[in-house]
């Protein structure tokens, strides 16, 4: 791996150099594909719209999030700001000086570059949410591929540039990201989410309750990996959370180390996120789609926006150097897709609900 890190390294530095005017347009990149925001933004906007494609985005991201935490863990590569500061493969005076900015250090190990899945998974997911639209509405796909494609394309290469300028990932970790992230959604979608919420396939005479139950057996396994691989880690002697310590030495600036970049913090969100989700979403969230006309956008709105606020208020509320504020992380997240996907949509519905009973003769 030395070998492969030292390459990296060189492709680093000269990313750095040849980028550094688009220095505040890859930090946007870096910003906008942050798997932190997508979940606490673009997955409550989204939900505004269509509930469907709300659940498939929440589900690819947060499936995801665990499993690129998990491959964290599993891997435990390095990153490149503190691999090149740590390893004996340089002399002292032949050392490569990388450049660290104010989104460089992340605690967690190297590879999947969560960001970089993130992106793909995102890419795909809109693609996938593109033709529904085009075939529910009877409108022509190719128009909307040409545009698609390339902007796609355009962004992945954008997110793996971004990632390596800022140093946080070596080149190989940006590019197993993205094809995770091309993979997922695919088998999210076409075996889990399409044929739950549709009631087609192995669904079609299974009875919802039943299928619940199933989910959230899959959801409380998520859980369950991630404490047998911490337990592993451990018994071998080895620290899963050493990386934070070697972010800290090696960060030009410690106030720039973040609690949300530790896999911990990202296993707790998104196994919350996939309980939650698999309590929540049932074929009932159909209801609520981009065609459905009796709804109140206003109303879908202002609750989501008020219930962002809440939630993020209350997880301040914790202290988060204790126990308790990754018990209420876990809880909180849970919360969010019962929220978002079916007490928005019931209340944005409720107006119209003396419509559509039938008139009494």
């Amino acid at each position: 791996m030395e070998q492969i890190y030292a390459l990296g390294v060189s492709s680093i530095e000269w990313v750095q150099y040849w980028f550094t005017d688009l220095e505040r347009y890859l930090e946007l990149v870096n910003n906008l594909v942050n798997p932190h925001y997508v979940l606490e933004i673009l997955f409550p906007l989204i939900s505004i719209v269509d509930s469907v494609f709300a659940s498939q985005l929440l589900l690819c991201i947060t499936f995801g999030g665990w499993l690129s935490g998990l491959m964290k863990w599993w891997l435990l590569e390095d990153r490149p700001y503190w691999w090149v500061r740590e390893t004996t493969f340089y002399s002292d005076s032949m050392r490569p000086w990388l450049m660290q900015t104010s989104q460089t250090c992340e605690t967690g190990p190297g590879s999947p570059s969560g960001h970089s899945l993130t992106a793909a998974s995102l890419f795909m997911l809109f693609l996938t949410w593109a033709a529904h639209v085009c075939n529910d509405r009877k409108w022509n796909m190719l128009y909307w591929k040409l545009v698609l494609y390339p902007l796609g394309c355009v962004t992945l290469v954008s997110v793996m540039v971004a990632r390596m300028y800022v140093a946080a990932h070596f080149p190989h970790q940006c590019l197993f990201g993205c094809l995770l992230g091309l993979f997922i959604v695919p088998v999210m979608c076409v075996y889990v989410t399409d044929p739950f919420i549709w009631q087609y396939g192995k669904y079609r005479t299974m009875p919802v309750k039943r299928a619940v139950a199933w989910h959230v057996l899959y959801a409380a396994l998520a859980v369950l990996s991630c404490v047998a691989t911490y337990c592993v880690l451990t018994l071998y002697g080895i620290d899963p959370n050493y990386t934070v310590e070697l972010a800290y030495r090696r960060c030009a600036d410690c106030d720039k180390v973040f609690i949300f970049t530790t896999p911990l913090y990202a296993l707790i969100k998104c196994t919350g996120s996939l309980a939650g989700l698999a309590l929540s979403v049932t074929p009932a969230v159909a209801k609520y789609r981009h065609y459905t006309k009796n709804r109140s956008t206003g109303i879908s709105t202002f609750l989501t926006g008020f219930a962002i606020v809440f939630l993020k208020t209350l997880e301040k509320k914790f202290s988060k150097s204790s126990d308790v504020y990754y018990l209420a992380l876990f809880i909180l997240n849970a919360m969010t897709p019962a929220i978002m996907l079916r007490l928005v949509p019931a209340l944005a519905m409720w107006p119209f609900s003396s419509e559509n009973k039938p008139k009494a003769k």
